[in-house]
């Protein structure tokens, strides 16, 4: 009897294991088609803008189904925000350590939207203002997501001005705001000021700029 019961114990260990790798295999192919997706999205939205996408095209650059596009993203609208979120994940902002780095960081992150690495960034950032005008379910979104990144800024510069790191006079929240609208601007360098992007003197300006707003020490 314990003979056999090993031999059942056996067995089930490998059916298990079995399922485990199966499960694990599909969960791999599952991940992959959606980076595949959102690969294939980012570089369509950044050339064709956000109307002219469609996510039949989307599919197709993604080596699936039109239809089976769904199963991933219920909507354009969700596939622009999550193309965006993961653009933005890329930037310096989210890589600190701390609320407080994240503060002191600021001039360094508003200075690096003027580097040409992050071109895709500022040209996905337009693209999604832009659908939210036409778009109700991304301008939903996308005032709930500005909403929390300016609350998650304004918290950052208040810890960090508690810390004696930043000018203890300033309006955090204000603060955090004007340096969402500093950044937008520079999100239309491309059209503005194409010349500048890639230009020391410029991104070393704008660094200094927004540590005086900030009223770094």
């Amino acid at each position: 009897m314990i003979r056999k019961s090993r031999k059942t114990h056996v067995r089930k260990s490998a059916i298990t294991a079995r399922r485990t790798r199966g499960g694990d295999h599909r969960l791999d192919a599952i991940e992959s088609t959606r980076e595949r997706i959102l690969a294939s999205a980012a570089r369509l939205f950044a050339e064709n803008g956000f109307e002219r996408s469609s996510m039949p095209a989307i599919a197709k650059a993604s080596g699936i189904t039109a239809g089976a596009i769904y199963k991933h993203f219920k909507s354009k609208g969700e596939l622009l925000l999550e193309v965006v979120k993961r653009s933005f994940e890329s930037t310096p902002l989210f890589m600190q350590n701390s609320a407080a780095a994240t503060a002191t960081a600021l001039p360094r992150l508003a200075s690096a939207y003027t580097e040409p690495e992050l071109k895709l960034v500022r040209q996905l950032s337009i693209e999604v203002h832009s659908a939210a005008s036409r778009d109700s379910e991304v301008r939903r979104v996308l005032a709930l997501s500005d909403e929390a990144a300016i609350q998650y800024i304004s918290d950052a510069i208040a810890l960090a001005q508690r810390e004696g790191n930043l000018d203890p006079k300033l309006n955090s929240e204000f603060t955090a705001r004007l340096f969402c609208v500093f950044i937008m601007g520079l999100l239309h360098m491309d059209t503005l000021l194409p010349n500048l992007i890639g230009d020391k003197s410029w991104r070393d300006f704008v660094h200094d700029r927004i540590a005086a707003l900030i009223g770094a020490h």
